[in-house]
């Protein structure tokens, strides 16, 4: 047995059945041993950086810990901005690398692939001898489900060729590390979170994707107090059904949440990341009294100011305080008027769609995809200007790890990719994934990825024939947007090239024939959706 090959039957033991990877001289025996010897299933990536993010869409998708393999040097290289993504956004994964024989400093590959792995994984374990490679894998998934967050696990490319001696142990199966029960409430904490509910006069009880499980608690909570429920754009649709929910909260808010937000005098957040969107750069809860209850110390006041940090699980906080309260009724608040707003409230009211010649406004692109997309689905978003109209006008329910947004570094390109990685851990249900032609070209190879897996994927591509987000920064300061600006393509030939069934789409009798030929999804498909390049949205 070769030390690859043992390295395969650790990875398995710890549960891998599928991988992510693009082969090269440090990694293709490995993979070959998992395929062959294990039935792993390999995703066959066209760059390292979107193997990565597959692996990460995936593990957003499932909750799981996935890997993904790269070769030595360029491969490792190549994949440090999805490393940083996952980093940010502490997503638990094994990326194995392949590294250049210590020995041979002037190998071409070579390059400091620690130093390198630690500034953008934030971690790296080692593997410098057959014995302890067992050890090392199972460090590297604890280290990556315990931090949570990404682990680089290193192999040098001429340790993996050597025989496995006959004493070397065996990998064996490691359970799951048992996470700690949650902390109970601190009694201080409650009685004040309790005095601040019965004295404020218009409060907020704002959920995120962290109080999903707490769901129940924080209704009863909201209903308990009077105050009105919001969400952050992560956990979306968690109290859809509420009279009082007015949706999303943040820079993508709508009329009636911005409105009605701007009025609270207390504000009290649960298991939510409070950054500058959650409150539109100051925007939002201007006036209120700021409470965040989170089960992580570290992340109060970490991205936005507190007034009132509490450290707690969701649930046991928002359970101990209903308990301690009477029923306050605030018709003022809670009114029959808002009420009706509520059930009456319409995204695309008011809707005057620009008009032009084989191009639509993206608004009215997005009233076909409300009423046409089938609502159990995961739902992908990419990072840029394109991305605001589906944030703000689609419902894209969240819960059960329905929406993916990997927007942690501003990263474009992440769209197709996290949409291959969410549809091969999910297949139960399809994927739709919204990208500009921006982002797209940066990764066009993957195209060619979604048809070799054959995933039920719907790519919508809003295409402004621009880099849109800098055709807005640059115009208001009087400097010519040309260099962002770039010729049409056909994305749809393009795509069926690569053997992806593709549609074009320049009004709305086009889009619902593109829906009528691609509904139900139940394999690659996409939409080149060419979009009118004036269409501003201020909150991308």
């Amino acid at each position: 047995m070769k030390v690859y090959q043992l390295l395969a039957d650790a990875l398995v033991a710890q549960g891998v059945d599928t991988v992510f990877g693009l082969l090269g001289d440090a990694n293709m025996f490995l993979v070959s041993d998992l395929v062959a010897r294990h039935g792993v299933r390999f995703v066959a990536a066209r760059n390292e950086n979107a193997a990565v993010m597959m692996a990460d869409g995936y593990a957003r998708a499932t909750g799981r810990c996935p890997v993904a393999t790269v070769t030595q040097g360029p491969g490792l290289a190549v994949a440090g901005a999805a490393l940083t993504i996952a980093r940010q956004a502490r997503t638990p994964l094994v990326l194995v690398a392949g590294d250049t024989p210590p020995g041979d400093p002037g190998h071409v590959q070579s390059f400091p692939q620690q130093p390198f792995a630690l500034a953008t994984a934030g971690e790296m374990v080692p593997v410098v001898a057959a014995a302890n490679v067992a050890r090392d894998v199972a460090t590297a998934f604890r280290l990556a489900r315990s931090a949570p967050g990404p682990v680089v696990l290193n192999v040098p490319i001429d340790l993996q060729d050597q025989d496995v001696a006959d004493d070397v142990p065996a990998p064996v199966a490691v359970a799951a590390t048992r996470r700690p029960g949650p902390p109970a409430a601190h009694p201080d904490d409650v009685a004040m979170l309790a005095a601040l509910l019965q004295q404020a006069e218009r409060p907020v009880v704002l959920a995120g994707r962290g109080a999903e499980a707490a769901a129940a608690a924080v209704r009863e909570l909201a209903d308990r107090t009077g105050a009105v429920l919001a969400t952050t754009l992560m956990a979306g649709g968690l109290f859809a059904d509420h009279p009082y929910c007015l949706g999303v909260a943040g820079g993508l808010a709508r009329p009636l949440a911005r409105r009605v937000l701007g009025e609270a005098d207390l504000m009290v957040a649960f298991g939510a990341g409070l950054n500058r969107w959650t409150a539109d750069h100051g925007r939002l809860f201007g006036q209120a009294t700021v409470v965040c209850v989170d089960i992580d110390p570290a992340a109060l006041g970490d991205r936005w100011p507190v007034d009132v940090p509490v450290v707690g699980d969701a649930e046991t906080v928002a359970s101990a305080v209903s308990a301690v309260l009477p029923v306050i009724s605030r018709p003022q608040w809670r009114s029959a008027e808002l009420a009706r707003e509520v059930a009456a409230a319409d995204a695309f009211a008011g809707l005057q769609p620009l008009q032009a010649a084989d191009r639509i406004d993206p608004r009215a692109f997005i009233r076909v995809c409300a009423r046409r997309l089938p609502p159990q689905r995961t739902t992908v978003v990419g990072v840029g200007h394109f991305g605001g109209w589906p944030n703000l006008l689609l419902d894209s329910p969240a819960t059960d790890r329905a929406l993916v947004a990997p927007w942690e570094f501003g990263s474009i390109g992440v769209g197709l990719p996290f949409a291959v990685g969410a549809a091969v851990g999910r297949p139960d249900r399809p994927v739709v994934a919204f990208e500009g032609d921006g982002s797209l070209f940066t990764g066009l190879g993957e195209l060619d990825t979604l048809a070799h897996t054959g995933a039920a994927v719907l790519l919508i591509v809003l295409d402004d024939s621009a880099y849109g987000a800098e055709v807005r920064k640059l115009r208001p300061r009087g400097v010519d947007p040309a260099l962002a600006r770039f010729p049409d393509r056909d994305l749809a030939a393009v795509a069926r090239a690569l053997g992806v069934p593709a549609w074009t789409v320049t009004d709305e009798a086009s889009a619902d024939a593109a829906f009528d030929a691609v509904l139900p999804v139940t394999g690659p498909a996409l939409l080149h959706v060419r979009v009118h390049p004036d269409a501003v949205q201020e909150h991308f």
